[in-house]
Order: structure tokens, then C-alpha cells, then sequence
């Protein structure tokens, strides 16, 4: 279970570094036959760089030549090799000349509305940002949960987590908070506390929400993560 931080602010202009831990519906999962007996997933070599197709066509490069030799002699098998378990794997790239890449590069491409290339250029390093050192601001717009939950595609969901008392104390009022307006808090960065939340280097951009619920002496403050707005079509307004 991956454990991440996110600093964020209170109503009362207090702010704290506290823990993201996601939640999740734990099962067991068994996989098993017809007659319930246990079954494991196998890797199995398919084929090799010799036998792939793009080898084959450059080799024969009369399609009737091709089909001949596929009917004789299958070179696109490997008797020795096909079929046999690999074990454990290691992920590699490779280049189109068929050769392994050991430092690929990531290229970004935008396109024009008409779907044309318009540039290539190294694709930018897009920080984390939950965590910084700048001091986050409380958006202050309230979403009535009901419609939180119609508007927005939620993907992932966190819940915050003090890590002494005093951070107790900071997360239950703002869950007290929440839980009296029945409503959600926008969460997330800039001058306003309402920019895009970036969980990882490079990750997507998500708009979070705060959603707090106060029981007895406790509490239970989640941070909900959408990635769109859910809208209807003119066909259906």
C-alpha cells in the first residue's frame, strides 16, 4: 500500500502536512477450473525476434514465396522455444530496427483539431504538487454532496490520516465542518486553492474534493479525485 502526503488548509486558515492512504475493498480472489480445482496464470514465450512477422516479410520478400515457406516449413515457430514457461520478466523497449533501447527517450506530440502533427518536443517534467512548501489556501467552495457526486467522475479516493494529535485535531474540524454543510470542499493548489492536484511526478491532474463525517469522538475525512465533469449531451438537455 503506497502511503502519500498532501498539505492542505482549513476554514480557519490553519494548514498541515498529513497522509493520504487509499481505500479499497479488500477480497481474496481464487482463481479455479470447472471443477473448482486452483488455477495459476503462466507466462509462456509466444515467439522470438527471428520468428516475428516484420523478420519474415524483409526474409521473403515475394508474398507467395512467404506463404510457400509458412505452408513447408513454419519459420514463424520456434519448436524449441515456443510454449515453453519464462518466469520471472523484465519490461525492455525496443527500437524499430528490432534492437533494445536501454535509455528511451519520451516524446510529446501535439496535434492540430483537424488531427495533423503539429510539434514533437521532450515531454516537460510535471512535478508533484500536494506536498510543497507553498502554503495551500481553503478554496471556501462548498459543493452540496448530492451534487458532487452527479457532476463529477470520481477515479480514486484517499483518506486523510493524522499522524499526532494535533493533526487529529486540525482534520476533525474540518470534517465537522463538512459534515454540518453536508457538503464537499474543493481542494487544490494556487492562489485561489482550486489548481489541479498532482499526486506523482508526471501524473495526471485531478480536482479533489473533501468529504467529512463526524461519529461521536471520531471522525473520517476522504479525499475524492475526479479527472472530468459529467455533462449531458444537447440531445439529452
Amino acid at each position: 500500500m503506497v502511503t502519500r502526503k498532501i498539505r492542505i488548509a482549513d476554514h480557519r486558515g490553519r494548514d498541515a502536512i498529513v497522509l493520504l492512504v487509499p481505500v479499497s475493498h479488500r477480497f481474496e480472489k481464487r482463481n479455479q477450473d470447472m471443477e473448482s480445482n486452483p488455477v495459476e496464470s503462466i507466462r509462456r514465450v509466444k515467439g522470438t525476434k527471428e520468428t516475428h512477422s516484420d523478420v519474415l516479410l524483409k526474409r521473403y520478400s515475394d508474398s507467395d514465396d512467404l506463404v510457400r515457406v509458412l505452408i513447408a516449413e513454419d519459420p514463424e515457430v520456434d519448436i524449441e522455444l515456443v510454449g515453453r514457461a519464462t518466469g520471472s520478466c523484465d519490461r525492455v523497449y525496443m527500437s524499430g530496427r528490432g534492437d533494445v533501447v536501454y535509455t528511451p527517450g519520451i516524446v510529446e506530440i501535439r496535434y492540430g483539431t483537424d488531427g495533423t502533427e503539429i510539434e514533437r518536443r521532450p515531454k516537460r517534467i510535471r512535478p508533484a504538487n500536494a506536498a510543497t512548501t507553498n502554503v495551500p489556501t481553503w478554496s471556501g467552495t462548498l459543493i452540496p454532496v448530492g451534487d458532487a457526486v452527479r457532476r463529477y467522475e470520481f477515479v480514486r479516493a484517499y483518506q486523510v490520516m493524522h499522524q499526532n494529535a494535533l493533526e487529529f485535531d486540525f482534520l476533525l474540524g474540518i470534517a465537522a465542518y463538512l459534515h454540518e454543510r453536508e457538503s464537499m470542499v474543493l481542494v487544490g493548489t494556487g492562489k485561489h486553492g482550486r489548481g489541479s492536484l498532482i499526486l506523482e511526478r508526471n501524473g495526471p491532474r485531478y480536482r479533489g474534493f473533501l468529504n467529512g463525517r463526524v461519529m461521536g469522538d471520531g471522525m473520517r475525512l476522504v479525499l475524492y479525485l475526479a479527472q472530468s465533469e459529467l455533462r449531458l449531451s444537447e440531445d439529452t438537455e
